[in-house]
């Protein structure tokens, strides 16, 4: 198992937003941190996050390396 798959499996994307503020709702809705959001327009499932107003998507690494303006290399990427 790669060094991301063990991350992915040991911690979920609400847990991630947890961690960095974000406080979701009974519904897993946070204000989005990528665009000016004045309601909750993300969500934050165990697998993935979602905003439905900006589009942004991914899974908890790709929400820890959006907040902190990180890419993802080409060949870790692959792993997943």
């Amino acid at each position: 198992m790669s060094l991301y798959q063990t991350v992915k499996s040991a911690i979920t994307v609400r847990q991630v937003g947890e961690m960095y503020g974000m406080e979701p709702d009974r519904h897993g809705m946070v204000c989005c941190p990528f665009h000016s959001d004045n309601h909750p327009s993300m969500m934050l499932n165990e697998s993935y996050y979602y905003c439905f107003a900006c589009g942004a998507n991914g899974d908890a690494i790709d929400l820890t390396a959006k907040l902190f303006d990180l890419n993802r290399s080409e060949e870790h990427t692959s792993e997943l």
